[in-house]
């Protein structure tokens, strides 16, 4: 924001607001992976990226037989960012993990031995998906049932926890397996310097001797003393200086962060104009500037207290209590010495058993036990996204080596798991949708039997050729196609106005008509393609039946082509359309246009109806069964086997999974239930047939748990390669880790669990906060938080951020009840004093908040706080009302927005303003709204404001 200091009185600080009613929380969701390329709001991108694996495919492996989950190794590497580790596909916490010391080691008894490494470690994390509450009929108020995000109701002391009955609360569990071994870890940090290195860092949930090291995260620095005795105007800014004070953060530069706000004084509301302070300073031979001055993290002499000193950049200390978060008190300094809290004065030995925030702080963890599974004693948070391990080590017989083995071959399995309340939840959910708001509705179902719409031929306009097609009224702004008005342009016919350039005439020729838009606003050429009417009707639809249900999500839709997104004539509603592919009855490509509105077959659905999911129950299929199953369909049968084998296969086919199963991954199948394994890899390059397989919840009894018996029952059909077999039962009993689980509250009894394909439940729930998230909205947040980064407020913590780094909250006892109108001073290496009201997210500045028009602006939009709900819907007030940038925000031009609408005036720290404050450069606005982009697209973001929540702004 730009610094400029308000001289007027400060109105008095408001009451804090009443309790808010509990509020219903949203559950975040994130893709295992972050893509490399595709559409990061699409399932399917995640599904192709699958059909590149070497195996694990869902609900059947390689081997035939039940496989729960779905693997990650070389081959999905290629379209996924696997290097940073996998991440928490939602919410949750984690209850259990093993980490294995190092890979175990399975022998082979073949001559020679051969040897295959395997990894068992593990992380278990625990879900709750809620039913968001019945909305109410009356005319009450609905806070219950909105929406509220993360951030704001863990930083607003005022928002209790929504307390759902117990059966709307489904609780489930995703696993993380195959981890990497300790002894990878040591050998990444060993590498000091290596990509993998930066990439691979200790686990914080991890049981034993923790300790805790200052590193990247902790950026506070030594305060700079003032020149001697010199007096500070808490009113006006220094003399000579009449450029805006930057903000915290990236863009400080040479601004050091000032004293503690309890070696100031009070620094709150003010009403003197004349208001003095002096500061004690070091020795003169003592004085450095900013750029001597040390980086570290800062020690207070109790929590949320005084600043007493600094650990300087790669200390390392230990803490008094088993605290992982928060503020812990040194027990003692392992590495490093403190240093004062200003440059060059004498270090305060309070310091070394002082107060630190371990949020700032890297944990580094010499983990206890190791080859055992850890429960733990108070789970712990996790956010989706958030890192829960890396690729291990997965060695088949295949893979085995005569001499020592080594790594290579990487591999994770995810997989996503509830007990039996499931088909119970899925019910209810279902008639919860029924009642719930038409803008959760994101999910545009596609049914069997729809036709799409072909777009028809166009007409050659030769009389057309050069005229200019200006934009007519009605024209939607964006699509493929524009609405356009041939133009003639001519000289004025009337006579020259004196000191005035002759005007020149436009004559409309004919009626309104469609071009391309790559044709607007040009002259026409020789022949131009046009359509007197918009393209797309729905009197069009007489093309190919689909054949098999899709369920497309608007997020999905709206990162299409664009030339596969259109939109009608804005005066007639300017319906969207989407061309997409679908498959025919025979399983052949048909590909044409679907239309938001009224096309028929089609349907917009809530996630909370569980569109083309189905469940099917196979416990009372044995193991063996599936085995014998396996060999018929294969040809790997021995003499003697066919005819039992062939009754086994044929009592397991006419079975609900198997007839699933064919009638998705076979293209309807020919009805003998001979699908395979690698139908099903076949059939995730295909989007409908790939959708149909993801969406079958299996119930079957974990390959983690269960008697060894049904394993050992194998051994009869293993033929010569018994003697391998035994070896894998060895490693079959050491993966095992249900029994040991079960300490976990609320575990599954046993393990026949229903199991649920990872992407099918991300992609059904990504975005479902209760509102669709369009591609404009999506566009506005990812800005928002583009902001942000030039600020230096990225994180959540970012919203209670002062001028200079400080916390309103943590500094000041303030809270989001107010804007805090603390007036916070700093001296720049130069001698520059700055001072700034400036705080939260977006750096708002107390004048600005105060201002008379925007004091309208929060009423109207019923800004009542300064939590950070209220910070996100006040930033997009200014780039509304005061900036004028937000139509070019949503229609994706960025640079304009910042350059032209100068957004640039409003944060000093975005390029083209002639400030001098630095910041970010235009590649880094451009890179970083893209990456946010596809994170809201993803169901990803940081930002308070649900989706849906800036709704009354930006529609």
């Amino acid at each position: 924001m730009v610094r400029h200091l308000n001289h007027s009185t400060h109105p008095a600080k408001p009451a804090a607001p009443a309790t808010q009613p509990p509020q219903w929380q949203p559950l975040n969701w994130s893709f295992p992976f972050a893509p490399i390329n595709g559409n990061p709001a699409n399932p399917q991108t995640w599904l192709t990226a699958l059909a590149s694996g070497d195996g694990g495919f869902y609900p059947l492996g390689a081997n035939g037989m039940f496989h729960g989950g779905i693997h990650f190794d070389a081959g999905t590497g290629g379209a996924l960012r696997q290097g940073k580790g996998v991440q928490a596909i939602a919410d949750g916490e984690v209850v259990a993990y093993r980490l294995d010391a190092a890979y175990p080691e399975l022998t082979y008894p073949t001559t020679p031995p051969r040897h295959a490494l395997y990894s068992t470690g593990f992380v278990l994390m625990r879900h709750k998906l809620v039913l968001p509450p019945e909305p109410e009929t009356s005319g009450a108020s609905s806070t219950t049932a909105s929406p509220a995000s993360s951030a704001s109701a863990t930083t607003a002391s005022s928002t209790q926890t929504y307390q759902p009955p117990a059966d709307e609360v489904l609780e489930f569990y995703s696993l993380y397996m195959h981890q990497l071994d300790w002894a990878g870890y040591q050998a990444a940090q060993a590498d000091d310097g290596s990509s993998s290195a930066l990439s691979i860092h200790p686990l914080p949930f991890w049981q034993g001797d923790r300790r805790f090291r200052v590193g990247g995260k902790a950026g506070d620095r030594q305060a700079q003393p003032p020149q001697r005795n010199t007096p500070f105007r808490f009113d006006l800014a220094s003399a000579g200086t009449n450029a805006p004070a930057p903000g915290d953060g990236a863009q400080l530069g040479s601004i050091a962060t000032g004293p503690s706000p309890d070696s100031l004084g009070a620094l709150g509301p003010y009403a003197d104009t004349k208001v003095r302070y002096a500061l004690p300073l070091a020795d003169a031979a003592g004085a450095v500037d900013a750029s001597q001055s040390v980086q570290g993290v800062r020690i207070l002499d109790r929590a949320d207290g005084t600043v007493i000193g600094l650990l300087p950049r790669d200390g390392e200390l230990s803490t008094v209590g088993s605290a992982v978060a928060g503020w812990a008190q040194i027990a003692k300094i392992l590495k490093g010495s403190p240093v004062a809290a200003v440059a060059g004065a004498t270090p305060d030995p309070r310091a070394a058993t002082g107060w630190v925030n371990l949020d700032v702080l890297d944990a580094v963890v010499d983990p206890k036990p190791l080859d055992t599974v850890v429960v733990l004693d108070k789970p712990y948070p996790v956010k989706a996204g958030d890192v829960v391990g890396y690729l291990g080590e997965y060695q088949n017989s295949s893979h085995s080596q005569v001499m020592p083995p080594t790594p290579k071959r990487s591999l994770l399995h995810v997989e996503v798991f509830s007990g039996s309340q499931i088909e119970n939840f899925i019910s209810k959910s279902q008639d919860r949708a029924k009642k719930l708001p038409e803008s959760g509705r994101t999910l545009l179902v596609i049914r069997q039997g729809a036709k799409l719409v072909k777009c028809p031929d166009p007409q050659s306009n030769a009389q057309l050729a050069g005229l200019k097609l200006e934009l007519a009224k009605g024209d939607p702004g964006k699509g493929c196609w524009a609405k356009v008005q041939p133009i003639r342009s001519g000289p004025q016919s009337v006579g020259r106005v004196r000191g005035r350039a002759p005007q020149e005439s436009k004559t409309p020729v004919g009626n309104p008509l469609w071009v391309e838009r790559q044709y607007a606003g040009k002259v026409a050429g020789a022949v131009v393609h046009s359509w007197s009417d918009f393209p797309l009707q729905l009197a069009g639809a007489q093309g190919p039946a689909v054949g098999y249900q899709q369920v497309l999500s608007r997020a999905q839709l709206e990162q299409s082509a664009d030339n596969g997104k259109a939109a009608d004539d804005r005066d007639k509603g300017g319906a969207q359309w989407w061309s997409i592919a679908a498959g025919n009855a025979d399983g052949s490509t048909i590909l044409g246009w679907v239309c938001e509105k009224d096309h028929p077959g089609t349907q917009w659905e809530s996630p909370w109806a569980w569109p083309g999911f189905d469940t099917v129950d196979t416990t009372s299929i044995p193991l063996l069964d599936m085995y014998r199953r396996n060999l018929f369909e294969a040809k790997q049968l021995l003499d003697g086997e066919e005819e039992e084998f062939s009754v086994v296969a044929a009592t397991v086919n006419a079975g609900p999974l198997i007839g699933k199963l064919e009638k998705a991954a076979k293209r309807q199948g020919d009805g003998n239930g001979n699908v395979t394994p690698a139908d099903l890899k076949s059939a995730l390059t295909v989007p409908w047939l790939a959708e149909a397989v993801s969406h079958l919840i299996v119930r079957y009894e974990s390959e983690w748990g269960g008697d060894m018996g049904k394993w050992d029952g194998l051994s009869k059909l293993m033929g010569d390669g018994k003697y391998v077999w035994q070896a894998e039962l060895e490693r079959i009993r050491k993966l095992q880790w249900w029994d040991a689980a079960k300490a976990v509250k609320g575990f599954p009894d046993g393990p026949d669990v229903w199991h649920i394909h990872p992407i099918g439940l991300i992609g059904n729930f990504t975005g479902a906060a209760g509102a669709a998230l369009t591609i404009e909205e999506a566009r506005v947040r990812a800005f928002l938080r583009m902001i942000r980064v030039g600020e230096g407020t990225e994180t959540p913590i970012g919203y209670e951020r002062l001028f200079g780094g400080q916390s309103f909250i943590k500094d000041y006892s303030r809270d989001f009840s107010d804007h805090p109108r603390i007036l916070i001073t700093r001296t720049n290496s130069k001698g520059k004093t700055l001072r700034s009201t400036a705080a939260g997210a977006y750096q708002v500045m107390g004048y600005n908040w105060d201002d008379s028009a925007f004091v309208a602006y929060r009423r109207q939009y019923r800004i009542s706080d300064f939590t950070p709900v209220s910070q996100d819907r006040y930033c997009v007030i200014l780039l509304k009302y005061k900036r004028h940038a937000l139509e070019d925000i949503k229609k994706g031009e960025i640079q304009r927005a910042v350059i032209e609408d100068r957004s640039n005036l409003e944060w000093a720290s975005l390029p083209g303003n002639d400030y001098g404050q630095g910041g970010v450069g235009m590649n880094t606005v451009n890179a970083k709204f893209s990456e946010y982009l596809n994170d809201e697209l993803s169901g990803k973001s940081d930002l308070a404001v649900p989706v849906g929540g800036l709704d009354d702004l930006i529609k």
